[in-house]
């Protein structure tokens, strides 16, 4: 009975159990039907396509998105970089291609939406969707949406989708003819100021302006479907991008937020949002019901965060770049009842978002306006690189690995701040989240420069969708500082009004409709009228800054008073007295040729690598207006260099040329630094960090991702704590500038000594130490003049002698160090063979294992002073595997040193010998 008994219990429990099990599952049918069991909108990528021509005698399959025609027939015709084939194959834009593809419709029913939507077309072309005209595409800057549910097949039939781009050579042409037969005229005709085979009619599309060729690049008028392409199934309304605006007060911080929704809905809808930051919020942030207007869907909303929850986000060098991981959800509705079970109404966005205030400071002071950025409350001089694509093909432009190494390689220089510029991109998702790990605020200019632009209604409808669009997916980035709409373009009006004539105030009038009365409007999408997230766009580059924007045009946009200015001058650019004391230098900089092993990697398959193609190569890609007087010139001024027979030496060239290029940029830099005090000079950006291709160009790392000469000094010449020594030739004083640009919460004044060694070019002992202490807070700089008379030695002469700055902290260790060289290097006396010798350790690969450490220690021993020193990498496959020296170009004072050579790769061990490794110096062609 007992056992029964316990039986019955049992089962009584079971039963029990059971219909709580039914009242919960009945409960949360309920809830669910409640919520409407939302699910997540249906975004499928159309990826396998194929490529024809407008007769269809060309065909090829294409596997994946991006593609381009370039980059698709690549292995049929030749890479488009290859020797010569940016004029040869020509004729690739100069036709149109149709890619087309098929696929299954996945849903279809009578409450959903179904868009076709094209992320990137590059440029103009004809979408057609099972033999109908879906539409038109003519601005490869804009995401185009179109309803297709009414033209879809049901499954099993395939749907049949062909994009027909035209050619951009035949567009710009028929477009610019069009504007001339009705009378309008837009300037001159957009041609790029170049030598080699450009194109014209640029301003006529809106199309990657590099594209047309230029100084620097190619032209490589590209076409193709440069960004994914996808069908979306969804309910409502589909969330395309958040505005995420940072505001703090005294307590708290205030996420103040936009999200951005597109509809083919008729009528206003409801939404509900969500928003997740477990590191920022205890709980999950709700907003029920929200009305949302069909013709401008936006949710705003506000999120406060106590103060002492968020870590500041930093520019690389200030401190740390902390980002929380926020994860907005919406759903939408077409009545407040909700939607029906199982309808597509929930999309999400992921975003990694940084705390920081930012703000351009532009005072009155006695000469004109301050032009400088204050992030966090703290003024930051501003030290970078101007970007450009990453490729001369934009669907090739986003690749992860190549944009990852750039943004690293800038991070590591020490640079805060990348140029963005306007002939170009706007660049990918992965940029802008790399530039805000890295800490690299964000200059963007708008894809506009050097030209005028017409006014045609459709172009300037275009023109807004364009300006829309991208300021919205941007704009959360803490990495974004300024926004400027075109590159030049007052310069170009201001340098050539006398020859614009008579049409030179409608030039004006256009520029203003265009650049102020629409796309300025048009930013303030992302503006807010009780504070400034970050600072007002500005109108061009150069100009006289933000605030005397939408004035009069200026008839000097480069003052040296206001705002900033872009610095190109022939003049000796060792000379600290070349460069101006303007308030922003925003370009500047100077050409140089990559390595040898570059030149012969570009030469691709070639059976001829010789210095005689070489040669050939070098002058084929020099597209400067001047072609080589700059740089050869340059070389003139320190080096022992003949120009007229540079061809004769390629190996000295090619090093004559990056030495050149690095110390005049390094005078450049240690200028602008030194001019900080009170804000007078806050930014300083090289022009450029990055190639297109192959050539001479201004670039501190080539095509390949080698670092020049110039990017290895880079590191040393912007850290955060320098020591800068400028010759004043009005004085005859050295400048010994302390800098420390860094950021502290309380007083930091540190003790630091700098020693000036005085060598002979005979010996490695220095003849003479002068010492001197400083006494230096957080962000601020020292400058202490000393006569060059008691720098020297005895009586040797200028020409006999050359300086080390070593700048030491109170511990006696070394910060910086710096060299002075008191003539030019082609006036120096009595140096001497260094007497080098090298020696190259690494791995046994017989004892290692996978992943292989392929990092080598090149011990390098002289007996006198080696003036700038380079090495390169000679191995005939290792060359194109990325790698790079601790340091390069330096000058050896030490009988002993040893730098290290690495290697990304891990998969191969790697085995080198010193004929593996090139060395060169100074010496050695003094001698």
């Amino acid at each position: 009975m007992k056992r029964r008994s316990r039986r019955l219990d049992f089962n009584k429990n079971h039963i029990g159990l059971l219909n709580m099990v039914g009242i919960l599952t009945l409960f949360v049918f309920i809830l669910l039907i409640h919520n409407n069991f939302a699910k997540t909108i249906l975004v499928e990528e159309l990826t396998k396509w194929t490529l024809r021509n407008k007769t269809s005698s060309l065909r090829i399959d294409v596997p994946r998105l991006p593609s381009g025609v370039y980059t698709a027939l690549k292995d049929t015709y030749g890479d488009i970089l290859d020797p010569g084939n940016d004029v040869s194959l020509r004729w690739i834009a100069n036709q149109s291609w149709i890619y087309s593809t098929s696929f299954n419709t996945a849903e279809l029913g009578l409450d959903s939406h179904i868009n076709l939507t094209l992320h990137g077309i590059d440029t103009v072309s004809k979408v057609h969707l099972n033999g109908a005209l879906l539409g038109q595409t003519d601005n490869m800057f804009v995401r185009y949406s179109f309803a297709i549910g009414h033209l879809l097949l049901p499954s099993p039939s395939q749907n049949i989708l062909e994009i027909e781009i035209l050619s951009p050579l035949q567009e710009a042409s028929r477009r610019a003819r069009e504007l001339e037969d009705l009378g309008v005229v837009t300037g001159p005709i957009s041609c790029p100021r170049a030598r080699g085979d450009v194109e014209c009619h640029r301003n006529h599309l809106r199309k990657m302006q590099m594209s047309f060729g230029g100084e620097w690049n190619p032209a490589a008028l590209s076409l193709g479907i440069w960004k994914p392409v996808v069908v979306e199934y969804y309910a409502v309304a589909v969330f395309r991008d958040v505005d995420v605006a940072i505001k703090r007060n005294d307590s708290h911080w205030t996420m103040d937020c936009r999200a951005f929704l597109s509809t083919h809905a008729s009528e206003n809808f409801y939404a509900q949002l969500v928003v997740n930051a477990n590191e920022l919020l205890d709980d999950r942030y709700v907003l029920n019901q929200q009305l949302v207007s069909n013709d401008s869907p936006v949710i705003e909303f506000k999120i406060h965060i106590p103060k002492d929850r968020v870590i500041l986000w930093w520019p690389n060098g200030y401190g740390k770049q902390k980002l929380y991981p926020v994860l907005f959800s919406v759903k939408c509705y077409t009545s407040e009842d909700r939607h029906t079970l199982s309808s597509r109404t929930e999309s999400q966005k992921l975003l990694k978002i940084g705390f920081r205030t930012i703000e351009l400071v532009e005072d009155t002071d006695h000469i004109g306006r301050t032009f400088f950025f204050r992030v966090n409350g703290h003024p930051i001089f501003m030290k970078g690189a101007n970007y450009v694509p990453a490729h001369t093909l934009p669907e090739l432009s986003a690749d992860a690995d190549a944009v990852a190494h750039l943004l690293k390689a800038a991070n590591e220089a020490n640079m805060n701040m990348i140029r963005v510029w306007g002939g170009g991109l706007y660049e990918s998702d992965t940029f802008y989240n790399l530039a805000d790990f890295y800490g690299l605020l964000v200059w963007q200019d708008m894809t506009f420069s050097q030209a005028a632009y017409p006014l045609a209604n459709d172009f300037v409808a275009s023109v807004c969708v364009e300006t829309v669009q991208n300021a919205q997916r941007l704009s959360y980035h803490p990495s974004l500082a300024l926004i400027v709409t075109n590159n030049e373009i007052e310069l170009f009006l201001s340098t050539n009004k006398s020859d614009f004539g008579e049409n030179a105030t409608r030039m004006e009038s256009d520029y203003k409709t265009l650049f102020i009365e629409t796309i300025i409007k048009e930013l303030k999408v992302i503006s807010r009228k009780d504070f400034s997230p970050r600072p007002e766009p500005m109108v061009s580059t150069p100009s006289l800054g933000v605030q005397e924007s939408g004035k009069n045009l200026s008839n000097n946009p480069q003052s040296f008073n206001y705002g900033d200015v872009h610095f190109w001058d022939d003049k000796d650019g060792f000379s600290p007295e070349t460069y101006p004391h303007a308030r922003f230098v925003s370009e500047f900089g100077y050409s140089s040729l990559p390595m040898k092993s570059t030149w012969q990697r570009a030469l691709a398959d070639s059976a001829d690598d010789s210095d005689l193609e070489i040669a050939r190569l070098i002058r084929s890609r020099q597209h400067d207006p001047k072609g080589f007087i700059p740089i050869l010139q340059l070389i003139a001024y320190q080096l022992p260099f003949v120009p007229q027979n540079w061809d004769e030496d390629i190996d000295k060239f090619i090093y004559f040329s990056q030495v050149a290029q690095a110390m005049a940029t390094k005078t450049a830099l240690e200028v602008f630094r030194s001019l900080r005090t009170g804000n007078h000079t806050m930014g300083a950006l090289m022009w450029q960090l990055n190639d297109v291709w192959v050539a001479p160009t201004w670039s501190c790392i080539d095509f390949y991702g080698n670092p020049k000469l110039l990017y290895y000094w880079t590191k040393e010449l912007l850290a955060p704590t320098s020591v800068i020594a400028l010759y004043d030739n009005n004085s005859n004083n050295l400048n010994i500038t302390l800098t420390r640009e860094d950021f502290s919460e309380h007083r930091d004044s540190q003790l630091y000594y700098v020693l000036v060694n005085t060598y002979l070019w005979t010996d490695l002992i220095p003849k003479k130490t002068i010492a001197r202490a400083f006494g230096l807070g957080s962000n601020n700089l020292e400058m202490r003049q000393i006569p060059l008379e008691y720098l020297l030695y005895e009586n040797h002469l200028k020409e006999e002698l050359f300086l080390e700055i070593i700048l030491e902290d109170e511990y006696g260790n070394s910060v910086a160090r710096n060299f002075f060289y008191p003539v030019p290097l082609n006036k120096i006396i009595g140096i001497k063979d260094p007497e080098l010798t090298l020696e190259v350790e690494g791995q046994d690969c017989k004892a290692a294992t996978s992943p292989y450490a392929n990092s080598f220690s090149l011990r390098i021993t002289v007996r006198y002073p080696a003036l700038l020193v380079y090495l390169e990498l000679v191995h005939p496959y290792y060359v194109k595997e990325r790698h790079r020296f601790s340091t390069n170009g330096f000058t050896q004072t030490q009988p002993k040193k040893t730098i290290h050579l690495v290697f990304e790769s891990d998969t191969v061990c790697m085995t080198l010998t010193t004929d593996h490794i090139k060395v060169q110096t100074i010496n050695q062609y003094l001698i």
